[in-house]
């Protein structure tokens, strides 16, 4: 007499499972997401760059500009502002490059290289309008006695969503260093911050430049370092 398998419970092992490729497929496919690809390092260090622009110009707009910009040589009056707006750009740039996963080790010596213009952009940021004061009378070399906060206070409202959003850019990514990457980000943005900044404050004596406007990159570039520590590495 022949028995019926599929009436009994032990009948069940006889369907047979679906292959387990097509299996873990469908599971995929069931639980994946779209994904949107990053922007190229280029493209979102100009984002920020135009970013930094844009905050630099409202600050301006609501404040004034530094008023013996008229009664010195253009290269005095915008040369270092310009010089720290590529300077910044291009630290962006390298922390955008440091958040792509394996690549940014090849950007070390850019990073020497870069350090070292933006050493010889401050220098002669602090150093060009004294050599002019003699005959530009109406240049502010003078001491800054209470315009040291309200500097750093414009620069912070410039630089921290700069910063913020250099970091957002960084996270989405997997950086070698995300440490260097961070205080790429933080010194970035404190250079574009300055630049704006730098036609509007009519300061250029060394003590409140170094202290308030140098500080405020210094401290921006630490946060970064500290903050970069708890970013995704690669």
């Amino acid at each position: 007499m022949h028995r019926d398998n599929s009436k009994e419970p032990w009948g069940l092992a006889s369907i047979e499972p679906p292959p387990f490729e097509e299996t873990r497929l469908l599971g995929l496919t069931e639980q994946s997401l779209p994904v949107r690809p990053l922007r190229s390092p280029l493209e979102r260090a100009l984002l920020l760059a135009v970013l930094a622009v844009g905050l630099g110009a409202l600050v301006l707009l609501a404040t004034s500009l530094r008023t013996d910009l008229g009664k010195v040589p253009w290269a005095v009056a915008y040369g270092p502002a310009l010089l720290e707006l590529l300077a910044g750009a291009g630290a962006l740039w390298l922390a955008m490059r440091w958040s792509v996963p394996g690549s940014g080790e090849r950007y070390t010596r850019s990073s020497v290289l870069l350090a070292t213009a933006m050493g010889l952009a401050l220098a002669a940021a602090l150093a060009a309008p004294h050599f002019v004061a003699g005959d530009h009378p109406g240049l502010c070399v003078g001491s800054a006695s209470g315009m040291g906060l309200p500097c750093t206070g414009w620069q912070f409202l410039i630089a921290v969503p700069i910063f913020l959003a250099s970091l957002w850019f960084i996270s989405r990514g997997a950086a070698v260093s995300s440490v260097l990457a961070g205080a790429l980000a933080g010194l970035g943005a404190g250079l574009l911050s300055d630049a704006a900044i730098h036609l509007h404050c009519p300061a250029v004596d060394p003590s409140h430049t170094v202290t308030w406007h140098l500080g405020a990159v210094a401290l921006l570039t630490a946060a970064g370092a500290l903050i970069g520590r708890a970013l995704p590495k690669w």
